[in-house]
């Protein structure tokens, strides 16, 4: 037993790697980067302020519910393809530093043009959680 609370309380306040995976379909998109300055990054793109956190080698996990389309965005994903579900649009993406396939969700009031090569967002804090690169514990931030 990793972690016990009920299944939403766990799903949203993951406390290390493996739960943050465990819980949720799909499920979280984790992507290799590290901690500078407070700042993440993944890959070279400086892409959320996380303020506390010490200089250091993490993993962040994003729920797929976690990105909010901007074309001014920090955050570059190689666009795979567009599935529209009616309420929601799935985004199926590629990134150099995530674990496998990448998976976004967001509502279909958002259009994304499939023929793009790329897709930029913002992400939202409360969705994105980073983890030790070692411990893979939570590592929480401001």
């Amino acid at each position: 037993v990793q972690q016990i609370n009920a299944p939403q309380k766990v799903y949203n306040d993951p406390v290390n790697l493996f739960v943050a995976k465990f819980l949720g379909t799909p499920e979280a998109n984790v992507f290799q980067g590290h901690v500078k300055d407070e700042m993440l990054y993944i890959g070279a793109e400086p892409v959320l302020k996380v303020k506390g956190i010490p200089d250091r080698e993490v993993y962040a996990a994003i729920r797929p519910e976690g990105f909010i389309l901007d074309e001014n965005g920090p955050f570059t994903l190689n666009l795979s393809r567009v599935e529209v579900m009616g309420r929601d649009t799935s985004i199926v993406a590629l990134h150099p530093a995530a674990e496998k396939t990448v998976r976004v969700i967001i509502s279909s009031e958002n259009e994304v043009d499939p023929e793009k090569e790329t897709v930029k967002f913002r992400l939202k804090p409360f969705k994105t959680y980073v983890f030790d690169k070692v411990t893979e514990e939570r590592l929480r931030f401001e």
